[in-house]
């Protein structure tokens, strides 16, 4: 088969076509939070080039700004604080301008995804988790920082487009049901979570979205009518669904097959096993061959090298 650009190779596998090799990714933290986007675009370009990966999943550890003066959430008026973030802002300026560096770097024919928070995630990793009960308490200023905060990253995603970036990796907590770390009730899901989710999905509506399906014990019933080009899931975990359980699920690209949390720990033997029971079960085609969430940063070069070279045979 003729060798595909990157970007051929990745609408192949998102579209369920032949592909000359299975296309394979991998992603780390850079604690860019406190970084420039010159600075955050050098060092995702060094680590794409240098491990040739076939498209990025573009980090953004930009966090969601919060109100300047809001320390909980135990008033409501700290919620009804919450307005709309203008793309000027550092948070989403710096960010931007990482992704259009990264697009003159890489070129034209290399797919670049931005990830992305649900807004209910947005607000509360960034105030702090153990507010949610002060959010679910007042519940019509919540609802009305919700709306805000999905207004905000609608904006966002129209920049996403107009710049010429190819997707959005959506991350989500909202398939994690009580019991399980972030997990929510399900009148919690049905009023903080799927509407808004559901917003965020339809704004994406043009670029390839991601669904990243976030967490363990993950309940998939939660994410029906959801629309997205690609599924992504730590399908590593013992508590989710598999890679063929997903396939027997949904015809549409998955996304996965590398146990991201053991990853710097793995024998190159079992990294190689991982790879080919991965293909396995979610087969040749619509199928990214990656982590199932971002690999821990002190991942060893050796394994991410093997797993580079161990992928170009598939």
């Amino acid at each position: 088969m003729t060798k595909m650009t990157p970007r051929e190779r990745f609408l192949a596998a998102v579209h369920g076509r032949k592909v000359d090799r299975v296309p394979t990714t991998a992603w780390v933290h850079f604690l860019s939070d406190h970084l420039t986007g010159e600075e955050t675009a050098r060092l995702h370009e060094r680590f794409l080039k240098t491990y040739r990966w076939d498209l990025a999943k573009v980090m953004s550890d930009y966090r969601y700004p919060v109100p300047d003066s809001l320390r909980d959430l135990q008033d409501p008026a700290s919620l009804r604080a919450f307005e709309p973030v203008r793309l000027d802002h550092p948070a989403f300026a710096q960010q931007l301008d990482c992704l259009a560096r990264l697009r003159a770097a890489m070129g034209s024919d290399f797919p670049l995804l931005e990830t992305g928070f649900d807004p209910y995630q947005s607000i509360v990793r960034n105030v702090g988790r153990d507010q949610q009960e002060h959010l679910w308490r007042h519940r019509a200023e919540a609802l009305r920082a919700l709306e805000t905060v999905t207004e905000s990253i609608r904006d966002y995603l129209g920049e996403l487009k107009r710049i010429g970036v190819d997707g959005f990796f959506y991350s989500i907590n909202s398939a994690i049901p009580e019991g399980f770390p972030r997990g929510s009730r399900r009148e919690v899901y049905d009023t903080f979570l799927r509407p808004f989710d559901l917003e965020v999905l339809a704004a994406a509506q043009g670029m390839v979205r991601v669904l990243h399906v976030h967490g363990t014990g993950v309940d998939l019933d939660r994410i029906d009518g959801y629309p997205f080009e690609v599924l992504s899931l730590s399908d590593r975990s013992p508590n989710n669904p598999t890679l063929r359980a997903l396939r027997e699920r949904t015809d549409r690209c998955l996304m996965g097959g590398i146990d991201e949390s053991g990853f710097p720990d793995m024998s190159l033997g079992m990294l190689a096993r991982q790879v080919d029971d991965a293909v396995e079960q979610a087969g040749r085609e619509g199928f990214i061959l990656a982590p199932g969430c971002a690999l821990p940063s002190f991942s060893p070069r050796r394994s991410l090298q093997f797993l580079r070279e161990y992928a170009d045979r598939i």
